[in-house]
């Protein structure tokens, strides 16, 4: 097959940026107020599609002008204005019940449960495990694998 010259020439430039932005991940944020209306589009004018609270974890996708697109851990997306948004990592329970161990590692004794949909606080991380603690105060509870939450 004959190679076309302008394909390294126009189309090669083109592709490369659109692969890279493609590889981004999506940056890991909490909501930093209580009670924010997210909304169907980036503007005040857009529909309030619901109502998170103070530490919902969230996933930034995209930004335009002040405003951030998201992604939450039932998979929802939503417009937040930037101001609202916190750099504090939180974590919200994905399973019924989830054991929090005293250390990281399935061998260590369990010191409570959480629960589904419960919000968290990171305070520390360790390979595959997070240590978690209540958002206001930050006393530490146990540590959980990442894989049972998410936003950590």
């Amino acid at each position: 097959m004959k190679r076309r010259p302008y394909f390294k020439k126009f189309c090669k430039p083109l592709l490369v940026p659109l692969l890279l932005a493609a590889a981004v991940p999506a940056t890991a944020k909490s909501i930093g107020k209580d009670q924010v209306n997210i909304r169907s589009g980036p503007s005040l004018n857009s529909d309030i599609i619901f109502v998170a609270p103070l530490g919902y974890p969230i996933e930034i996708e995209k930004q335009v002008n002040n405003w951030a697109l998201f992604h939450d851990w039932q998979n929802n997306n939503g417009w937040i204005y930037k101001p609202l948004v916190s750099n504090v990592k939180t974590a919200v329970i994905l399973v019924d019940k989830a054991n929090l161990r005293r250390s990281a590692g399935r061998k260590n004794r369990v010191v409570a449960t959480a629960a589904l949909g419960e919000i968290y606080k990171v305070l520390s991380q360790k390979g595959n495990w997070s240590k978690l603690g209540y958002f206001h105060g930050g006393s530490a509870l146990g540590w959980i694998r990442n894989d049972l939450v998410f936003g950590e």
